[in-house]
């Protein structure tokens, strides 16, 4: 693969180079018979996790997505307590965080269709909604010079195509995705690459390129929720600027090499991550085998569906009165399973609201 190209453009009145990628969706690639093993290997991992976890799985789906979209956000430097987020009345950096994971578990809805144009710029509106981004940039590609790095290109760490080139190299990255002859691995990773190097938004870049790695491993192999490639990137972040480098050099074996390790890490990850909650509903039966209230047991059923509780979702839940859905609650509070909070929701007194701290623990990022 060639190093991307370098065009000059005036900025300010200045020249600066820019660097514009080659276009992806004819290419052929060839990689190196250990880096071509190394994804091979990551794939059957992934395959193997997901036959090996729990029946229940689809039920922890959205805990694999709320990670990733922490990660993701963190890498950012958006971050919050895991409890400030499941409690109603969340600030705006918080608001922020669960629009990230709404997100991600759109993207992942969406990973049997076609991405599009329209389908990238739907995915940063959604992301992007309650950050400090201007409104006139959600969903909408840029129009004026990008760079990474730096206050302006004059200083930049790289300088992204001029605006003019960016929806010729968005049509041709969607090309490119779309493929189903390409090794998932290796598409994952040349599609993250060369977004990263494309920053078609004016800002959201890191966390939509993240996104559309989320929808290949899904789409190519069928997984109802990919690990999170984003926390193997935060403990990583030397290795995973290094290899976008090299890829930008031309040297895309050395990339996918540390992508793919990357993606096996993030899988480890997943299976040490549910077999830890299972073993947590496993000591939580134990602690409950003392008490006999008949509405505890299948409240415990709920987690880790739900990570916030309160008597009247209970109550609909099972059918029973509030105060057995209440009595159950407290039961499990009793047994050092959940955690009372009370927080204001609309007029009247506080709700009573439930969750299990140690359950928050396993699932906190940063």
């Amino acid at each position: 693969m060639k190093a991307a190209a370098t065009l000059q453009i005036t900025w300010r009145g200045r020249r600066v180079d820019a660097t514009v990628p080659h276009l992806l969706a004819k290419q052929t690639f060839e990689l190196r018979p250990a880096v071509d093993a190394a994804c091979k290997s990551s794939a059957s991992r992934l395959s193997l996790t997901a036959e090996v976890v729990p029946p229940d799985f689809a039920t922890l789906a959205h805990l694999m997505a709320r990670n990733e979209a922490l990660a993701s956000s963190f890498i950012e430097g958006v971050g919050a307590p895991t409890l400030d987020l499941v409690l109603p009345g969340p600030s705006p950096v918080a608001q922020s965080l669960n629009d990230a994971i709404a997100t991600v578990h759109h993207v992942r809805e969406e990973a049997n269709t076609d991405v599009s144009v329209e389908v990238l710029c739907d995915w940063h509106a959604r992301v992007m909604r309650s950050t400090n981004l201007p409104r006139e940039h959600h969903g909408r590609l840029r129009t004026e010079q990008g760079w990474i790095g730096g206050t302006s290109p004059l200083d930049a760490a790289l300088v992204t195509p001029p605006a003019n080139r960016i929806l010729a190299l968005v049509d041709d990255l969607i090309g490119f995705v779309n493929r189903t002859d390409l090794d998932p691995i290796l598409q994952a990773a040349v599609a993250h690459a060369q977004f990263e190097l494309i920053h078609p938004f004016a800002d959201g870049n890191g966390r939509v390129g993240r996104m559309l790695v989320d929808w290949i491993l899904a789409r190519r192999l069928q997984l109802v929720a990919p690990p999170s490639v984003s926390n193997v990137i935060i403990g990583d972040m030397g290795g995973y600027l290094s290899g976008f480098t090299l890829f930008r050099m031309g040297d895309i074996d050395a990339w996918v090499s540390w992508f793919a390790t990357a993606v096996s890490r993030a899988s480890q990850r997943q299976l040490a991550l549910v077999q830890a909650i299972d073993e947590l509903r496993a000591r939580w039966r134990v602690r409950l085998l003392a008490r006999s209230d008949s509405c505890a047991w299948p409240i415990l059923r709920l987690l880790p569906q739900r990570l916030v509780l309160d008597s009247r979702t209970v109550a609909q839940e099972f059918g029973v009165s509030l105060r057995a859905a209440l009595s159950g609650l407290e039961s499990l509070t009793a047994a050092g399973i959940l955690e009372e909070h009370s927080r204001p929701v609309g007029k009247g007194r506080p709700t009573r609201l439930f969750v299990a701290p140690e359950l928050l623990a396993l699932i906190d990022v940063g």
